[in-house]
């Protein structure tokens, strides 16, 4: 996890989805067998990306998701997304979680003498970020914090703004409480942003750089923001409603690619940052794929054996020989994606 910020901040990482060997199959799977009186489904969402998914989208895209949420009793997503109660211990460990963000330690605190703007490469730089700082971070003090703290803020900044959208998880709940349905979710708020939040935390890779690479960086952000590039993605969009995980799967290899590429006219800081990519993605493989699929599966296994449930999460939890599909499978369930229209 050493690097983990750096390559956030340079390559804005998304996570590498694993092929499934099946040709072509969709979002939707049901799940049958090893005992279950009737079929549960199992459906991969798409959240985070930066945009709004409309309903015709969505039920017009996946072929028999409106039938799973009739014949599911209860609808399951990674969190309640219903629940309004947080108990006193998750309260804490979300309390110590942010305090790490927004409650810097003294070593984020800019030396004395030192100032913003002989820091960036022209005074249009500067007043850009001078003015996001003030009027969208509202602190118009910000400039008593290092340009390290602040990559770290921005970085956070990005995950939560592309969360504003109405992704197709919310679409769902909305359409499931609609009817009637019971509202579970297959982990705690706290559990889920436990296993985030060390990609916006971890500060030693920012560290090794000058405070002018941090305003590069800084800047660089500030521009990927005014100008909306970093949270319209339409490409992304666009793949996942064609319902076809390896069209979705190729769409990851490219950006991949093309990050590496990247990367690699930035000379020696390219070449650490290649490293600290693949520390990512293995921690994120690692960490928020596999042992979240893990502590989920009990939870799983327990409601699909009550009633048939529709489970709905994240596409990448899916696929691989981590993800769901396998691990049902390896538990003696029958999963099999479900037949989508010519």
């Amino acid at each position: 996890m050493k690097r983990h910020t750096i390559t956030i901040l340079l390559a804005f990482v998304a996570f590498i989805a694993k092929a499934q060997t099946a040709s072509n199959p969709g979002w939707l799977w049901k799940i049958s067998g090893n005992g279950l009186a009737k079929d549960s489904y199992l459906f991969g969402t798409c959240h985070g990306d930066g945009i709004s998914f409309t309903d015709e989208e969505i039920y017009g895209s996946f072929t028999g998701l409106t039938d799973a949420l009739d014949e599911a009793k209860a609808v399951f997503f990674e969190t309640n997304m219903g629940s309004k109660e947080i108990s006193e211990e998750e309260k804490e460990e979300m309390k110590q979680l942010m305090d790490k963000i927004y409650r810097p330690g003294p070593e984020y605190m800019m030396p004395e003498g030192l100032f913003y703007k002989p820091l960036f490469d022209s005074v249009t730089h500067f007043n850009e970020v001078n003015k996001f700082m003030s009027y969208k971070m509202k602190d118009v003090e910000y400039w008593k914090k290092t340009p390290g703290y602040w990559c770290i803020r921005l970085s956070l900044y990005s995950f939560t703004k592309a969360r504003m959208c109405r992704f197709v998880d919310t679409a769902l709940y909305e359409e499931a409480t609609k009817r009637g349905k019971e509202i579970g979710g297959l982990e705690t708020h706290a559990f889920g942003m436990g296993k985030i939040m060390p990609m916006y935390t971890d500060t030693e890779s920012i560290d090794t750089l000058s405070m002018k690479e941090q305003a590069k960086i800084i800047y660089s952000l500030v521009h990927a923001f005014d100008n909306d590039s970093l949270f319209q993605i339409p490409k992304l969009h666009k793949v996942y409603l064609e319902n076809d995980t390896s069209k979705l799967q190729r769409f990851f290899e490219e950006n991949a690619q093309k990050r590496s590429e990247m990367l690699g006219t930035l000379g020696s800081k390219g070449d650490e940052a290649k490293k600290a990519l693949e520390e990512a993605n293995n921690y994120q493989s690692e960490h928020l794929l596999r042992e979240r699929n893990e502590a989920w599966m009990p939870v799983i296994k327990e409601n699909i054996a009550k009633r048939p449930c529709l489970i709905a999460v994240g596409c990448r939890h899916l696929l691989s020989n981590d993800g769901l599909i396998a691990m049902l499978r390896r538990e003696g369930y029958t999963v099999e994606p479900v037949t989508k229209k010519n």
